[in-house]
């Protein structure tokens, strides 16, 4: 039997694109045996099992930015961590490995590398990641959401989940609207900040409410599953927080217009749906958001807010220029949609059936 393990894990724009890939391989070939690999530090833990995969948690191995002691002894950890998955990757007789970045991917390509298994990368940000970088020198095949972001890649885009790339949005509109309890009939802003939330888009956000009571339009706010909202946001009716949206497909059915953070797995199903988006890229790290929607902002498929920026007048600014102004959405809609590549998680998964075949 054909075994492929795809190493994924810590959040969702990693693992998301690690469950499409495995799906589509089954629905390539239903015999092939697939699981994920992921630690015990990220959201792998809940969201891999809930979508009826198995999963399988190696010691988590962080690549420190600076020197420090975790520096020191990270090739202790990372030789301990990539013998649990020498260990792994033989006793389930795996015959490629498909790797999507983060903590988890390195031990897992070294341990393929060690035993000969090929390897499939697939980069989902515009800057690669450490992990990738390395394991890119002996990887069979690479992908990449963006052009240009590592050595010997082919761009394919991002592997998405079927319900987002089969998403019909005018068919489902309605549909949409009533599963959250909005008018069918008014204009609607998706608000997100990621898996996470994004609690300064929280704060800007609650400040405009006032203002935007005043467009006639509605709000849908995901606002993050460790983050709450001011109680006094319940005054204004057309305003719908949630925690945490399990349906995207849906919530984008809903909008007319997103604030979002600019994540490669958002910027992917935002332009393959052609959605008009403003991006609040996320600041911390090494500024991969903002790399990752440049080009996209670049070619007028979006509008940049920066974080350090991001003030409620000029929120609203942005909003009101747009939602009253259809011609500037389609605009947005188009330019967006130029950027939007499907099918990804089947070219992912048609190479690492190849290799594996091959290897068997």
């Amino acid at each position: 039997m054909t075994v492929i393990a795809l190493a994924a894990g810590g959040t969702a724009g990693h693992i998301e694109p690690a469950i499409a890939c495995a799906k589509a391989i089954k629905n390539l070939n239903n015999l092939t045996e697939v699981f994920i690999v992921g630690t015990d530090k990220g959201l792998e833990r809940n969201i891999v099992p809930q979508r009826g995969l198995e999963l399988f948690l190696i010691p988590a191995t962080p690549l420190p930015r600076s020197f420090s002691l975790a520096m020191v002894t990270l090739p202790f950890r990372m030789l301990a961590a990539q013998r649990i998955a020498q260990k792994l990757l033989v006793d389930r007789k795996v015959d490629c490995v498909i790797g999507f970045g983060a903590y988890v991917s390195l031990p897992i390509y070294l341990a393929a590398r060690k035993l000969k298994i090929p390897i499939v990368i697939h980069e989902g940000n515009k800057k690669a990641g450490l992990a990738n970088r390395i394991g890119s020198r002996f990887a069979a095949q690479i992908f990449q959401m963006f052009p240009d972001s590592i050595k010997g890649a082919q761009t394919v885009g991002m592997p998405l989940r079927a319900e987002i790339s089969n998403l019909d949005k005018n068919l489902m509109r309605t549909t949409a609207r009533k599963n959250f309890n909005l008018d069918e009939n008014k204009q609607t802003l998706l608000v997100f900040g990621g898996s996470q939330g994004a609690s300064s888009i929280n704060r800007v956000l609650v400040n405009c409410l006032p203002e935007f009571e005043k467009l006639n339009i509605q709000v849908l706010h995901a606002i993050g599953n460790k983050n709450t909202i001011d109680q006094s946001t319940k005054r204004f009716g057309f305003y719908h927080p949630v925690s945490y949206i399990d349906k995207m497909e849906l919530a984008y059915a809903a909008a007319d217009l997103v604030i979002s953070r600019a994540g490669a797995m958002t910027i992917a199903e935002q332009t393959v749906l052609a959605m008009p988006a403003i991006y609040v890229p996320f600041a911390v790290g090494n500024g991969e958001q903002t790399k990752n929607v440049a080009q996209l902002v670049k070619d007028g498929g979006g509008i940049l807010i920066p974080d350090a920026e991001l003030t409620a007048e000029l929120l609203v600014h942005q909003v009101s220029e747009l939602i009253q102004n259809p011609s500037k959405l389609q605009e947005l809609s188009q330019a967006a949609s130029g950027h939007g590549l499907r099918d990804a998680d089947k070219k992912v998964a048609q190479s690492a059936l190849a290799l594996a075949n091959a290897h068997n």
